[in-house]
């Protein structure tokens, strides 16, 4: 699958669990920048804009391997109350995606901790960091902070 079709994969996938679940969302189909799908909660009268990322890979070892996405360095200061990022792992095509749902205030924070740790990583010897715009997003596979589904952040 390119990165187009796994971009497109996993936003009508977290658009279809969003319209199973009851709230009145749409793609946005490229029109507005930065956000794929918005969603409208009808109970709190409150919109919503999702930004979805997806990816397919998990890397290290099995017992501490982290889930991670790609994001820029613009992210690190990308935060509205009503922003919140759909993370999908599709891990394998014959299985339901994952789903982590983030406000953006915690991707901002997050990922600017996580490359600070990166950048200030032993490297061997002679080797030097050049920091450059992309940064990860990583959630442990056992994410103890109960991102996976976490779907109610629409019903705040």
């Amino acid at each position: 699958m390119n990165i187009n079709q796994k971009g497109l994969a996993g936003e009508f996938y977290a658009l279809a669990q969003l319209t199973a679940r009851g709230y009145n969302a749409s793609l946005t189909l490229g029109n507005t920048k930065g956000v794929d799908i918005l969603v409208m909660n009808e109970k709190n009268n409150i919109g919503y804009k999702i930004e979805v990322k997806t990816t397919q890979e998990i890397r290290g070892p099995k017992s501490t391997r982290p889930i991670s996405w790609l994001l820029s360095k613009k992210n690190e200061t990308y935060i509205d109350s009503n922003l919140i990022y759909c993370f999908v792992l599709l891990e394998h095509l014959e299985t339901m995606p994952r789903f982590f749902l983030v406000k953006s205030k915690d991707v901002a924070k997050l990922i600017s901790e996580q490359h600070k740790e990166w950048l200030n990583m032993p490297r061997a010897e002679g080797k030097t960091v050049i920091d450059g715009n992309l940064r990860k997003f990583k959630i442990d596979l056992d994410d103890p902070n109960g991102y996976e589904n976490n779907w109610g952040l629409l019903d705040l």
